[in-house]
């Protein structure tokens, strides 16, 4: 059956809904895509119009969402990948680094504008983000540009890691392939017959490795094979003097089953580069991993690190995780991962959500960057800061099952009788009793008499009023405790989780805001003007250096601050002479990325208030969270009463 074409922003939304197992919302659609939920209706439409030849369909109930139809999965997922489409920037952008990659010669421009149906100013657009992908950023290959041509420096290292990568961003783990294209110049047969050799002799040696390593695997070892095919073999290089005998004696099994399946001999640095692969991906066996051990198994360049990162999150918001064997153990593994060269970090999804779901983690996350600098000699990229916030989101996790005390103190406030209330309890606590500590079971009518001074949180089954304690926030629940209440105790223990983090700071947004430095209805276009313009308030009156300016800049080019729309909140956490807030409204929504801002918040902090950042970001992008209101907010007016009342808190 013929492939039926898509865009890729589709084929992005259909891969989304078929890896479902059950219906998923537009809302959610349209976050994960960052677009509106009209644009999911308008593309189920096409993509719908689209799978009537194929038999599938996506189905739509309201109040749940869209769901996938499809009676044979696996012969339709194939016919929507593609390597002949250039609708998009990012076909585009991958069709051109595959020509360069492949091309024994220089590539024509003009020739380059012909075949993708293209004007000189777009493919000059696409080369420009190409290389911000290959050349600024791993594995830094020169692209020369030569009397009207392009051509990519010839080095095969470095060419086998883009076309690596290509294949390997947007991977399908749920079947095999990439989820959007096809293998190109690859054979699917020859890749799986790989990938069965692989396996057994993993499965035969226990030797473990992270998936996204194992494709890596397979693919250097197709990639390899079919270069070598074209006459491109990596260079000579010294030998190993060191060698692991477990890891040298699976190499040599992998590359006997190849050499016997195709028929070829494999010449001694290729078998080194995998070598060198396996030995940088094998995972530590964690149940030999403890405090005792970890200088065992760990260089201790990563000891160090550790504890460097460790000291200074405990220095700038005061948290503690040093009694965490559990997290250290795992954040020493992301450090050995982080120093292998060639090291792959599986992103998938929205990063921008993840970002704002784990903003307290995100932000807790990027101390590491001049730790980083310092032992690694770079700064993290985007993505392996992401999977630092992961660590740190379950480090914050263990943080209270560490520390029982701070848990949130919570009362029962019932109108069944005691079984009914008993019942509750433990289903509270199966929960969520890593967070919560249930004080009592009280009757409705005790409420009067009960001290509640000493409650954080009181669950009540009635819709009469409890208590007026300023400390103790109330939240009515079903008797039957349905999924529903849960989720909103989910959402209570949430807030009140980040707010312990930072309760020790008197200062919040809308105490800031009256004496900030204001400037309303300012005509920008552009990201770093506007940067460096309400950063010139913070150096007139002595309140930073320039060296604040710097890190602002520096953070918006590796790890951009608008990750959502509607406002923008800056920052650093270079000590300032005092803490104060720098606030712009725009005549007109400015792009940040991929976002449009009309709001823009910057904030410099004294050495002593940093972690009222972790407050300031709950409070702007949590608890006033609305991003239709920034849409047309123009005035100081405006901005103060909307920060000044309490948004998106149970009643």
């Amino acid at each position: 059956m013929e492939s039926i074409t898509l865009s890729l922003r589709q084929r992005k939304l259909l891969n989304l809904i078929q890896n479902q197992t059950s219906h998923i919302t537009g809302q959610t659609l349209a976050k994960q895509l960052g677009v509106s939920p009209r644009t999911i209706r308008n593309d189920i439409v096409e993509i719908n119009q689209a799978l009537t030849a194929c038999g599938a369909r996506i189905s739509a109930e309201r109040s749940k969402g869209y769901f996938l139809e499809c009676p044979d999965m696996k012969s339709f997922q194939e016919q929507f990948k593609t390597d002949d489409m250039l609708s998009t920037r990012e076909d585009r952008i991958r069709y051109l680094t595959f020509q360069l990659c492949l091309s024994e010669v220089p590539l024509n421009q003009y020739d380059l504008e012909d075949e993708m149906y293209v004007s000189k100013t777009t493919l000059d657009n696409d080369i420009a983000t190409l290389k911000r992908l290959y050349v600024l950023s791993d594995p830094h290959i020169k692209l020369k540009h030569i009397d009207n041509t392009w051509e990519f420096e010839h080095c095969e290292s470095k060419r086998r890691a883009i076309l690596n990568q290509l294949f390997h961003d947007d991977w399908n783990y749920n079947t095999t392939g990439n989820a959007y294209y096809n293998y190109h110049f690859l054979d699917e047969d020859i890749m799986n017959l790989i990938m069965q050799i692989t396996a057994r002799h993993l499965y035969n040696c226990h030797f473990q490795i992270e998936d996204a390593n194992l494709v890596s695997l397979n693919l250097s070892l197709a990639i390899m094979y079919y270069r070598m095919l074209s006459g491109h073999i990596l260079p000579e290089e010294p030998a190993y003097t060191d060698i692991n005998d477990n890891v040298f004696s699976l190499c040599t099994d992998i590359f006997d089953s190849m050499e016997e399946v195709f028929s070829c001999s494999f010449p001694p640095q290729e078998k080194q580069a995998i070598y060198r692969h396996l030995c940088d991906s094998h995972l530590l066996d964690a149940s030999k991993l403890n405090f005792k051990t970890v200088a065992d198994y760990f260089d201790p360049l990563f000891l160090e690190m550790a504890d460097c990162y460790l000291k200074k999150v405990r220095a700038t918001f005061h948290i503690d995780f040093s009694d965490d064997e559990d997290f250290y153990i795992t954040l020493l593994q992301y450090l050995r991962y982080l120093k292998s060269p060639g090291h792959i970090f599986n992103a998938q999804g929205n990063i921008n959500l993840i970002r704002k779901n784990l903003l307290v983690d995100s932000e807790i996350a990027y101390l590491m960057q001049p730790v980083a600098l310092e032992y690694l000699g770079y700064y993290l990229n985007e993505k392996e800061l992401i999977y630092l916030t992961f660590c740190i989101s379950g480090a914050l996790e263990g943080y209270w099952t560490c520390h029982p005390e701070n848990r949130i103190r919570t009362v029962i406030c019932c109108h069944l009788n005691l079984p009914a209330i008993w019942a509750i309890k433990r289903k509270t606590l199966g929960a969520f009793g890593n967070y919560i500590n249930i004080t009592a079971l009280l009757p409705v009518n005790a409420r009067s008499a009960f001290n509640f001074q000493n409650t954080d949180l009181v669950l009540t089954t009635v819709q009469k009023k409890i208590t007026d304690h300023p400390g103790t926030q109330v939240l009515r629940i079903s008797p039957d405790m349905l999924p529903e209440d849960y989720f909103r105790i989910q959402k209570v223990v949430s807030d009140n989780c980040m707010k312990f983090l930072f309760k020790n700071q008197p200062q919040s947004l809308s105490s800031l805001l009256p004496d900030a430095y204001w400037h309303e209805n300012i005509s920008v276009t552009e990201r770093f003007p506007v940067i460096e313009y309400l950063c010139e308030d913070f150096i007139r009156d002595g309140l930073v250096t320039s060296e604040f300016l710097e890190d602002i800049l520096r953070r918006e080019s590796t790890y951009t601050y608008g990750f959502q729309p509607g406002v923008l909140f800056l920052y650093s956490l270079k000590p300032a002479e005092k803490t104060q807030l720098s606030v712009a409204t725009l005549e007109h929504r400015i792009l940040w990325k991929s976002n449009k801002i009309r709001v823009i918040i910057m904030a410099c902090f004294d050495a002593s208030s940093q972690p009222l950042l972790l407050k300031l970001l709950q409070e702007i992008y949590v608890e006033h969270d609305n991003t239709d209101y920034f849409r047309r907010v123009h005035t100081k007016e405006e901005l103060l009463n909307f920060f000044s009342t309490p948004k998106n808190c149970e009643e």
